[in-house]
């Protein structure tokens, strides 16, 4: 995961990037300052795993994206 992802204005203690998720059930893989690096994790993680750009509270699994 990177270590460098800028803060999210809108919700404090959260930052920004591209994290990998399965919708169900729910697991939170990483997140990434890259779509590409978020690419390359989802596709090591397996079937189900999709990359959105969205907000995360770190030392969580808390992610969240708009579609």
């Amino acid at each position: 995961m990177s270590k460098e992802l800028p803060k999210d204005p809108e919700n404090e203690g959260w930052v920004l990037g591209w994290g990998v998720v399965r919708n169900a059930p729910w697991s939170f893989i990483g997140i990434y300052q890259s779509e590409d690096e978020a690419k390359s994790a989802a596709n090591n993680a397996g079937e189900g795993y999709l990359v959105h750009h969205g907000s995360h509270k770190p030392g969580t699994d808390d992610f969240v994206w708009t579609s």
